[in-house]
């Protein structure tokens, strides 16, 4: 597996961080976001890091392509709110949940969807759909952008470490 990593690192060279940033984006986009898993390139990226096959800077530019998708994905929801323009396929009693979700439990929403795959993709369109402060939103959106990648490289940290692979 180490040798695998090491092969794609020098393949991507340059490049790797903007495919990485790009896909991280795409990844926080409503609608495509759910084809685009970025999870396992993190887990791999750990694994590199932890056999020194590279350091963690390609993690900067996950952290930054997925702060820029989540917000854009918000400003699009904000935009067909203020439209009037419900979400297309979401019937209006999930839309009076995700509002009262956002109402209830605001930006702690962003960070806790940002773990949990699917919900990820749709989290920031809904939170800009349902009015969620924009500061509130963006502060939620760094700290989940900036965990997020931390987390899930150090399973593949501790998993080169825990079993030498």
């Amino acid at each position: 597996m180490v040798g695998h990593l090491a092969a794609l690192v020098q393949a991507g060279g340059p490049w790797l961080g903007p495919v990485l940033a790009g896909a991280a984006f795409a990844e926080a986009m409503v609608a495509i976001g759910i084809f685009v898993p970025v999870t396992p390139a993190l887990v791999a990226i750990g694994a590199a890091v932890a056999s020194r096959i590279m350091g963690p800077w390609l993690l900067i530019w996950v952290m930054a392509g997925a702060f820029l998708g989540n917000a854009v994905s918000y400003e699009f929801g904000r935009s067909l709110h203020a439209r009037g323009v419900a979400p297309p396929r979401l019937p209006a009693k999930a839309r009076a949940v995700a509002e009262a979700l956002f109402l209830k439990h605001g930006a702690v929403s962003i960070v806790v969807a940002r773990f949990l795959g699917p919900p990820a993709t749709v989290a920031p369109f809904l939170a800009g759909w349902s009015r969620l402060p924009r500061g509130r939103f963006l502060a939620a959106s760094a700290a989940a952008s900036l965990s997020w990648p931390l987390a899930m490289a150090a399973i593949g940290f501790v998993g080169v470490w825990v079993f030498g692979c």
